[in-house]
């Protein structure tokens, strides 16, 4: 700009010094310095041309750089995305194969668990059917050992040394229950063959207070074991028996002389022949001797007093528990009869009033229906001119009412049925008591004075049992038929409530 102004100012001074001039001089003059001034102006704008010419080769070679920079920033982009999409397709397809591999590991594990489950589960039966069947034998060897003292005698101690055998056998830590079973069948098979097989045979023995003597044997079976004594000829014979000292069997030499005699013919036979005459009851029952004595035929009414008495004084409160259990089902039972009762003629005529809108038909109805479900519904139908809060307010102060007169009694009659066990243990007490009282002051020689005890808590116990049981079921019934009218009431109400209310909205 600076130079922009030098010829103007040139121009000033030579106009101001040459102003003597013609005025033609002057005019070419002034045209030859506009000329200069524009060839100035020229130059300074091809100057500016220039200099705006380099700078935007400068900015097109910059941008050109630039753009070969973004072209090139662009084709690494590319080539990374290209890169990325062939990795990730190959990372896709690896996931795809490594998630088939997955899922075919699973289920062949998911079917290996399976399989060991199911042979764990198996296992696990095997070894409680195997534990089953160990505990069974166990208690078999058990329970046999426990009878054989009170078992035929011979070969007693045998017996007992191979079941001991075979208890060891089944305690240890790792027990062979083959074993044990093969030990257990083996003593069985011998006791069976026992019992199917006679001998007849020398040996020493023990015949009453005298030491062991020589004698012949003649067993049959598990039935009869008979001696002889080779010396004395005395002869003893082996006896079942119920002695208060816990025998079984007992040897008996203190024989009639005919029988004893008998005997000893009978062992002389069993040397000779396999079939004997054996001279005593070979089973050994105990022969009872039956009395019958005149009876008079009793009505049901004296047999009932005859069954009252044995049963003692505890049969007295007995029998008001069972008078008061029927009472009281009786009266339930009506209750809910009349109070209860629901018919469809009813609650029909009650839904047609509604439909009708004829509210005070509806309430004088069920008024007059004097049943725990017209109370509830009249409390409902009472409030359909108000709102649905107010009648649902009145529903339940009406549940409220009647459910209590419903109820009523019922925990009354379960207590009775719970009561009469109890009394007929308290007979039971009682006759024990007695029984225990008769045994001290007279000891246990009179059978008729122990039985009175035994009859009375087994009498009292019966009729316990007798009425608890159909009170207990009379009380379920009852109970069943309660919650019916309970549901009744609740569902008859509540469709009442929404009938009467979603026909006001």
């Amino acid at each position: 700009m600076k130079l922009f102004f030098i010829p103007i100012l040139l121009l000033t001074f030579t106009t101001s010094s040459f102003a003597w001039k013609s005025k033609a001089d002057l005019e070419a003059e002034a045209a030859r310095a506009k000329d200069s001034m524009e060839l100035v102006q020229l130059k300074q704008l091809q100057r500016e041309v220039e200099t705006l010419t380099r700078i935007r080769l400068a900015k097109a070679d910059s941008l050109e750089k630039k753009e070969a920079e973004h072209w090139r920033k662009r084709y690494a982009e590319s080539k990374l995305t290209e890169d990325h999409q062939t990795e990730t397709r190959e990372l896709d397809g690896r996931y795809s194969k490594l998630s088939t591999d997955l899922g075919r590991v699973t289920e062949e594990l998911m079917a290996s668990k399976n399989v060991t489950n199911d042979g764990e589960e198996q296992a696990k039966s095997e070894e409680s059917s195997y534990d089953a069947v160990h505990t069974q034998i166990k208690l078999s060897v058990d329970k046999t050992v426990g009878e054989v003292p009170g078992d035929y005698p011979v070969d007693m101690n045998d017996r007992l040394i191979r079941l001991r055998k075979a208890q060891e056998e089944g305690d240890r830590k790792k027990a062979n229950t083959v074993s044990v079973l093969q030990i257990f069948l083996e003593d069985q098979l011998k006791r069976h063959e026992k019992t199917y097989t006679q001998t007849m045979e020398t040996r020493n023995s023990q015949v009453g207070n005298r030491a062991e003597v020589s004698v012949e044997r003649l067993r049959l079976g598990t039935i009869f074991l008979g001696e002889v004594a080779l010396d004395s000829k005395e002869v003893q014979v082996l006896f079942r028996t119920g002695t208060l000292q816990g025998k079984m069997y007992e040897w008996n030499n203190a024989l009639p002389a005919n029988i004893a005699a008998n005997v000893r013919t009978t062992l002389e036979q069993g040397k000779s022949t396999a079939i004997v005459s054996v001279p005593i009851d070979i089973l050994q029952n105990k022969a009872v001797k039956n009395s019958i004595a005149e009876t008079k035929d009793l009505t049901w009414q004296q047999e009932f007093q005859d069954w009252f008495k044995k049963g003692g004084i505890v049969m007295y409160p007995l029998f008001l528990v069972a008078i008061i259990s029927l009472l009281l089902c009786l009266e339930r039972f009506l209750v809910f009869v009349r109070r209860g009762h629901a018919s469809k003629s009813f609650t029909s005529r009650i839904d047609q009033l509604i439909e009708q809108g004829d509210f005070e038909k509806a309430a004088s109805i069920c008024l007059k229906k004097d049943t725990s479900l017209s109370m509830v519904m009249f409390s409902v139908i009472n409030k359909a001119k108000e709102t649905r809060d107010d009648a649902e307010k009145a529903l339940q102060e009406a549940l409220l009412r009647e459910q209590p007169k419903l109820d009523r009694r019922m925990g009354l009659l379960s207590a009775m049925g719970t009561i009469a066990p109890l009394l007929g243990l308290l007979g039971t007490v009682t006759g024990i008591i007695t029984l225990f009282t008769v045994i001290t002051e007279v000891g246990t020689n009179d059978a008729k004075v122990l039985a009175g005890g035994i009859s009375e808590a087994l009498i009292t116990t019966e009729t316990g049992l007798i009425i608890a049981i159909p009170v207990m079921i009379l009380h379920g019934i009852l109970s069943e038929k309660l919650e019916q009218v309970n549901n009744e009431m609740y569902i008859q109400s509540t469709a009442l409530l929404n009938k009467i209310f979603s026909k006001k909205n």
